[in-house]
Formats: structure tokens, C-alpha cells, sequence
């Protein structure tokens, strides 16, 4: 039999890691690359039977291979499996559309990798399987009672007449034949073959091989169904039996001071080491929920940060708005016209992706605005990030630092979605078919360019450090320059 051969596509090696060992348990050997390059590279010389694609990684992203991969006969057949942390129905038709037939996301079961090897037809024999025949006792175990039972069904087939005269004395001297050899069970044991051949069961005509078929592919499935229930009841039935143990360990009376303590016996020993075993599960349980009560504080105060950003955001979009307008009618007063308008502005809230949300449907809205009116030239669209004042809490993930902290005590200053240097983390995917579909609709009219501007192109100068210069005075300034510009100029 050939064996079957996954490819897995991750710039994660933690990610690669993880489904690697999931998918080792179903006997698929594995491959893992950490670009879309990389992968292209494989496929000219090896030809997997499935491929799991991450959507966000340096280079080409997960969406260019997949059409890559299916452009070219060699590798259009292979199917694609996106494996990624994006979600939703939007994302799932996209890479529908494209050629991947579905979507396995990051926090993935053993349950999900289960169906979707279902649905590949790459579903094999997990470990499990073979844990479970390992466990199951040796066929001479009960060869004494096989023997008994042939001996029953061929009394039984012999009083109830059932049978015809010809099928009637090959049982009855079968069943002699078991009882003659009644001693030789009791010492010793004959082979299994030769207790199944004088078995009472009647000839039965064979079974269609498309019968055959049928019926091994629905035991299949009930097997791999009851394999599921088994192990998931398993772990219900323990978690179960830690409840009651803490309840029984709660409801129990304090021994009396009083009272001289009972001597430890051999059982008192037995029961001292469960009391043990069952203190470091207690244990580390509670050191697992710790750690999750750890991670959703810390996910709340990056919520409250962002809050805090957005508000910043609106306050500094509100005042250049109105220093936007003060110029403006300056510009009006003394030259008796009002300036065109060939400029876009619009702020970005700390830790959100610049060219996303509501600024795609600003710079959307204007685009369609452009080619309907027959506008010909070049729109730049740049991103330019604000430089903030962070700390960096037990989560390890820098936030905003809070308003009244001196300025002098932030861990960091800068932008967390623009140290790397990422394009993913400045761009969504959705901005990235919005400016493809633009180019479509104008023919040509639209030259868009995009770019990345750098902290230094303030609007709003930063304050002067100094002993009294607080976080809060800091990142209103920062949220005033966290910005996506968009200038356009016609082409005559």
C-alpha cells in the first residue's frame, strides 16, 4: 500500500509542529515548508495527497499559492485545506472560490483533522486502533468457551429439526466430536482452526462483493463514530470524577482535636499516595485556570487600552478637523475661493490594521466617487504609523500605557504593527480585492499606490520630554499621527 503524504504550509514552526503530530496519528507521512515559495519548490518533485496552507506568511500569502497551484495541470489536482486563524463565511467562499475546498482553523480538534480526512477519503487507522488491539485478550483465552458454545448450538440444532437431514448429521457428529474431545479442552487446548471447522454454523450462500463493500464501509463508520464517543466520554467520565472528589473533599468534617489519630495501616499508606495524586491534579488544574484568568486580564486591558486610543483618536480627528477648517476659511477669505480638495485623512486607533474597518469604506467610497466621475491620475495611499508610549504586560503583548504614568517609565515607544515591518499587519485581505476590483473598474484611469510612510511625517509635532511629560500627553499626540492619508491628482 502507498503511503499517503501531507504537505503543511506554516511560516509557524510551533503551528507546523502541532498539526504534524495530529496528523501522525492517522499513519500520513509529513512534510512541512515555512513559505509558499518553498512549497511551489516541493511540488516539482514530490506530489502529496493533501495540502494544509496557511493564509498569512512573508512573500506570497496562502491565497496566491492556491491559485498557483491550481494554474498549473501538474498540481491542480492535489487538494488544498486552508489552515489558518481566519474565519467566517466570507473568508470560507473566497478560498472556495479559489480552489481550497475548506477551512481547518489554528485551534484546531482531533475531531476536525477526523472529518476532514473523512472528507479527503485519507481517513486510515489511528494509534487508538492500535491501542485497542493491543488491549484486547489472545483468542486461546476463551477457546474453552467457543467449544461450549458449539456444543450448545449443535444440541439445539439437533432437538428443533430446523435443519434438513443433510445439514441435521454433519451437526450431530460434530457435536459427538466435541464431546469425545471434552478432556482434551479441559488440559489441553486445540488449535482455534480446528474448533471453527467443526462449528455447527450452517452453509450460507457468499456475499456479493458490492454487499461486502457496503457493509465494511458502514462498520468503518460506526467503528470510527464509536471510537469518537469512547474517547470523549472518557474524558467527561474523569472530569466527572474530579468534581465528586473535590465535592467529597469539601463536605468533609474536620477531625477532632480530641480524638488521637488513627494509625496508618497499609491502606493508609495507599490512600495517602491517591491523596497525593489527586493534590497535583488539583493542582496543576488550578494552575491552567490561573494562567487563563492571567490571559483574559490581560486581554481586557488591551480592550480598555484600545478604547482608550479610539477615544484619543476621536478627540485628535476633532481638532484637526477644525484646524482643517480655520485654514480653510482663511484660504477663502484672502483668496476669495475655497482650496480644492484632493486630500483624504483618516485616523487609526491604536493596535487596529491602518488600511481596514471603516477607513476601507472611506477609501472605497472614494475611489467609486472617482470613476464615476471620469477622474484620471494617481491615488497614493499611505499608511503612517504613530509612535506610543507602551508597557509590556504579563501577556507579553505591549499595551498603551495608562494616561497618568510618567512618560520616563514606558518600556517602549513606537507601534507594534509597524516594528516588523509586515505588510499583513498593515493590510487586510479585504483591502487587498477592494484595490484589485478598483483597477478593474477604472480601466486604467486609477494609478493606485500603495506605501508606508514612517513615524518622522507628523501632523501634530510631539510634546518635549521632560520629568513632568505624562503617557497620556504622549499618545494623544501619537493617536493625531497614526494616520492613513490618501492624495489624488489628475493627469491631464
Amino acid at each position: 500500500m502507498t503511503a499517503r503524504r501531507a504537505l503543511v504550509v506554516d511560516d509557524s514552526k510551533s503551528a507546523r509542529a502541532f498539526l504534524t503530530r495530529i496528523l501522525e496519528r492517522y499513519e500520513l507521512t509529513v512534510d512541512g515548508v515555512e513559505s509558499a515559495e518553498q512549497a511551489i519548490d516541493y511540488l516539482t518533485h514530490q506530489q502529496p495527497d493533501v495540502i494544509f496552507m496557511d493564509h498569512l506568511m512573508p512573500g506570497m500569502d496562502g491565497f496566491q499559492a492556491v491559485q498557483a497551484i491550481k494554474n498549473n495541470p501538474r498540481t491542480a489536482t492535489i487538494p488544498i485545506m486552508m489552515y489558518t486563524s481566519q474565519e467566517g463565511e466570507l473568508y470560507l467562499s473566497q478560498a472556495r472560490a479559489l480552489g481550497a475546498i475548506g477551512v481547518l482553523p489554528k485551534q484546531t480538534k482531533h475531531t476536525d483533522v477526523s472529518r476532514a480526512l473523512e472528507q479527503l477519503n485519507l481517513l486510515g487507522p489511528s494509534r487508538f486502533d492500535d491501542e485497542i488491539i493491543l488491549a484486547s485478550p489472545a483468542p486461546e483465552a476463551d477457546s474453552a468457551a467457543m467449544a461450549a458454545a458449539a456444543e450448545i448450538s449443535a444440541g439445539s440444532a439437533a432437538a428443533s429439526g430446523a435443519y434438513s437431514a443433510a445439514a441435521a448429521k454433519p451437526s450431530a457428529s460434530r457435536a459427538s466430536d466435541i464431546s469425545a474431545q471434552a478432556p482434551q479442552i479441559a488440559g489441553e487446548r486445540e488449535p482455534l482452526a480446528e474448533r471453527r471447522s467443526r462449528s455447527t454454523r450452517p452453509d450460507l450462500p457468499p456475499i456479493a462483493p458490492e454487499l461486502r463493500a457496503i457493509i465494511d464501509a458502514m462498520v468503518s463508520h460506526h467503528m470510527l463514530e464509536l471510537r469518537r464517543f469512547m474517547v470523549d466520554n472518557l474524558e467527561s467520565q474523569s472530569d466527572r470524577i474530579i468534581a465528586d472528589v473535590r465535592l467529597l473533599l469539601e463536605d468533609e468534617p474536620p477531625q477532632s482535636a480530641l480524638e488521637p489519630p488513627p494509625r496508618a495501616g497499609p491502606w493508609g499508606l495507599w490512600l495517602g499516595l491517591a491523596a497525593l495524586i489527586l493534590a497535583a491534579l488539583l493542582g496543576l488544574q488550578w494552575q491552567q485556570q490561573r494562567g487563563a484568568a492571567l490571559a483574559l486580564t490581560g486581554q481586557l486591558a488591551q480592550t480598555q487600552q484600545q478604547l482608550a486610543s479610539a477615544q484619543h483618536s476621536l478627540q485628535a480627528l476633532q481638532d484637526m478637523q477644525a484646524a482643517n477648517a480655520a485654514a480653510a476659511g482663511n484660504e477663502e477669505d484672502a483668496s476669495g475661493a475655497s482650496a480644492p480638495n484632493d486630500e483624504l485623512i483618516e485616523p487609526v486607533p491604536f493596535g487596529e490594521t491602518p488600511l481596514a474597518g471603516s477607513r476601507l469604506e472611506r477609501i472605497q467610497g472614494l475611489l467609486a466617487r472617482l470613476t464615476a466621475q471620469g477622474f484620471r491620475g494617481t491615488v497614493q495611499i499611505r499608511s503612517i504609523p504613530g509612535r506610543y508610549c507602551m508597557t509590556t504586560p504579563p501577556t507579553a503583548q505591549p499595551v498603551m500605557a495608562a494616561d497618568n504614568m510618567p512618560y520616563t517609565r514606558c518600556d517602549t515607544v513606537g507601534n507594534p504593527r509597524e516594528d516588523n515591518g509586515s505588510v499583513s499587519l498593515r493590510q487586510s485581505v479585504a483591502f487587498a480585492n477592494m484595490i484589485s476590483t478598483a483597477r478593474e473598474n477604472s480601466k486604467g484611469a486609477l494609478d493606485l499606490q500603495i506605501s508606508a510612510g514612517t513615524a518622522d511625517e507628523t501632523i501634530t509635532p510631539y510634546p518635549p520630554i521632560s520629568e513632568g511629560l505624562t503617557a497620556g500627553e504622549w499618545n494623544r499626540v501619537a493617536a493625531a499621527n497614526n494616520r492613513v492619508e490618501v492624495h489624488w491628482q489628475s493627469v491631464h
